[in-house]
């Protein structure tokens, strides 16, 4: 029962995540107040074409905004961070030749093919499907014919959670945007070009000629520590040319995205799988303790602490598990947390 529980909970904290994220950039919905981080739109991307197989709503609503907006994604980097995402290829095509046009699309990697068609939703929340979409089929998958809601707006740049795109607009949505995004935001202290390139989900080579630019244009300052080049931004200037405030400290938080959200999907898909097992708990420990410790490189770039396993034996592990589930949700703004049941 409470290996469900949390799997219920998980999937509605998520779901209310993107939600949020997705009305305080454009889309036809409801926000209570402003977040205070800065997203990744791409990376969004990702974690939304999962999480959203269970709203079809939030699924079409995200293409609406893409399709209107387009110009202000980098579809380069989102196949570029696409590989670290445990979404299968041919879904995520069929919503960039959806929202972008399917010449865009026409080269994007694909998944293994399957026997038949892949339903894009859950059948527990869409279980019958009339004319279906053409684009969608083309890549493997059934689904209802899409149909644009065009309710959705430009992201407002005054918002915290859309400093990627107000730099964009500055620079484009290439590299140069993400490299000043991440030096603007991460507060770690000098980033070396691996870090930045890591983050920014462009290769090194790409991200060390965009520094290079910077550098030279004067708005980012490099220096050595020992046989590493290092690279700092202006933040209170930023911040007033931005006008995000007179302080670097109203600059919007830095999450790494990149990190988080494949680390969220796998403990989501994890949760559905096992959820209705009869199971021991000693051997649900064990495959919870195995997880865990396949994303935890992930989560520790998020800033979560992962309890070591070594400390918990057999059974045992299960609440820690819960706790470092919960963790990662309260990471996101959840604010429900509860023990194992």
């Amino acid at each position: 029962m409470w290996l469900s529980d949390l799997r219920d909970r998980t999937r509605q904290d998520l779901l209310e995540f993107a939600w949020r994220q997705w009305a305080q950039m454009g889309i036809s919905a409801h926000f209570a107040s402003p977040d205070r981080w800065a997203i990744d739109p791409e990376a969004l991307i990702l974690f939304t074409v999962e999480v959203a197989r269970r709203d079809p709503r939030l699924f079409d609503e995200v293409l609406d905004w893409m399709t209107r907006n387009r110009g202000l994604l980098s579809l380069q980097r989102l196949r570029n961070l696409s590989s670290r995402f445990p979404v299968d290829p041919s879904l995520v095509g069929a919503v960039v030749a959806t929202a972008a046009g399917p010449a865009l699309a026409a080269h994007w990697p694909r998944g293994e093919p399957e026997v038949g068609l892949a339903s894009v939703f859950d059948r527990h929340v869409l279980s019958f499907i009339g004319e279906p979409d053409a684009v969608f089929e083309s890549f493997g998958y059934s689904r209802p014919r899409v149909s644009r809601s065009k309710k959705s707006d430009e992201p407002d740049a005054r918002l915290p959670v859309n400093l990627a795109f107000q730099l964009r607009l500055l620079f484009g949505p290439g590299s140069r945007s993400e490299v000043m995004r991440i030096l603007l935001t991460c507060m770690d202290g000098p980033l070396d070009s691996a870090r930045i390139s890591d983050e920014a989900g462009f290769s090194k080579r790409n991200v060390s000629e965009a520094l290079a630019a910077l550098v030279a244009s004067r708005v980012v300052k490099a220096r050595w520590s020992g046989n590493e080049r290092t690279y700092l931004a202006y933040r209170k200037k930023w911040a007033e040319l931005l006008e995000i405030g007179p302080s670097a400290d109203e600059m919007p938080s830095f999450v790494p995205w990149t990190h988080l959200f494949p680390a969220l999907l796998v403990i989501l898909f994890w949760l559905g799988k096992t959820a209705e097992t009869t199971d021991s708990d000693y051997l649900v420990s064990s495959s919870a303790r195995g997880l865990i410790e396949r994303v935890a490189p992930d989560l520790e770039a998020a800033g979560l602490a992962v309890p070591s396993s070594r400390s918990f034996r057999g059974a045992a592990y299960l609440p820690a598990f819960v706790g470092t589930v919960e963790s990662a949700l309260v990471a996101i703004g959840a604010e429900r947390s509860s023990g194992l049941a």
